[in-house]
């Protein structure tokens, strides 16, 4: 990179998602952040319109916090008529992604500087709560649904708002895979209030990258290729590819890109631009795997009602103590740095 004087062009503080203890690792080839989705179809609807504001004595307004979301999708589900208010995934494999947008938009982080586990908090509670209440909400085999599931709800019709990754937007919007082309609206994830001020956080995880095998016999040919691939111009025809949408947008030249907004739509560029300003990270250290898996088996038990609420976070804590006990507590805090920087460094998106 130094010698190629290429510098990772992105978003908020999407760079450091590539790093590990200052040390560049990949090049991205993958936004993949969480994005609202809303129904502006439904919502705009004058006799939705009146309906909602008689019921709640407000006009429908994009939703500020977690809690005007699950307003918004409790006034529109409608199970009878084939459309669930939320198509957020709850599967164990996928559902905690959603979690970490709650937790951390309240204010919390999985562990202090002694790495004790910190889940079993105020904040982990909301995001508990709040990751629960949206069972009223969704389809009942959700428990069960991955995004090749999910995913044909969504361009289907099936549901009225989710948060998603940004992928989905130029597949809802291609007219030969989608029957709501036109009609969702994208924007910024909610957030929350609770700690006292207004915090918003999407997520990006999982992340698509370019990594050189360090026993290649051609590592620098390797690395300049990838360099390549990096470039405004090779990435933005990765992520517009309309058969191949894994890859979303990431560079901040996509923003502006002619072919990136033709493929996203102009309003779904911008609330990807948005949300990568508050993007947040998965458990970005040794064991992520470990501490994410325990984590999503005790969600997804008191989902389906095997476990109480109450029980998720403690449970879990126990499940973490183990984990750092077996992966060492001082190659953690050595790690710790890494993971706090890859945290946005805004509270609220421009």
């Amino acid at each position: 990179m130094e010698k190629a004087d290429f510098k990772i062009d992105t978003i908020g503080n999407y760079a450091s998602f590539m790093k590990y203890k200052g040390e560049t690792y990949g090049i991205p080839t993958d936004g993949n952040v969480h994005v609202q989705f809303m129904r502006e179809d439904m919502m705009s609807d004058p006799d939705n319109m009146k309906r909602f504001e008689d019921k709640n004595g407000k006009p429908i307004a994009w939703p500020k916090t977690w809690e005007d979301d699950q307003q918004l999708m409790e006034f529109f589900n409608n199970p009878d008529g084939e459309v669930w208010g939320s198509a957020n995934l709850r599967n164990r494999a996928n559902g905690v992604t959603w979690w970490y947008m709650y937790f951390y938009s309240a204010g919390g982080f999985p562990f202090d500087d002694d790495m004790n586990p910190t889940l079993n908090t105020d904040a982990g509670n909301y995001a508990v709560e709040t990751y629960l209440k949206v069972k009223d909400v969704s389809h009942p085999e959700a428990p069960g649904w991955g995004t090749p599931q999910m995913i044909p709800r969504i361009v289907g019709g099936n549901a009225f708002a989710c948060q998603y990754w940004d992928g989905i937007i130029a597949l809802a919007e291609n007219p030969e895979k989608s029957k709501t082309v036109g009609k969702w609206r994208y924007g910024l994830v909610p957030g929350s209030t609770l700690s006292g001020k207004q915090i918003y956080r999407s997520v990006s995880s999982p992340l698509g990258a370019l990594l050189i095998n360090r026993h290649s016999p051609r590592k620098e040919q390797a690395a300049y290729w990838a360099l390549w691939m990096g470039t405004l111009g090779n990435s933005a025809e990765i992520v517009s590819d309309r058969a191949n949408t894994f890859h979303d947008p990431w560079h901040s030249g996509h923003m502006d890109s002619e072919v990136v907004r033709e493929a996203y739509t102009p309003g779904g560029v911008d609330a990807v631009a948005t949300n990568l300003q508050v993007a947040s990270p998965p458990i970005y250290m040794t064991g992520y795997l470990e501490f994410q898996d325990a984590l999503a088996k005790n969600l997804s038990e008191a989902y389906v009602g095997q476990i109480s609420a109450s029980d998720v976070l403690p449970r879990t804590e126990d499940d973490w103590n183990g984990i750092i006990r077996r992966t060492g507590k001082k190659r953690l805090q050595d790690d710790l740095a890494s993971y706090k920087a890859v945290m946005p460094t805004v509270d609220e998106p421009t």
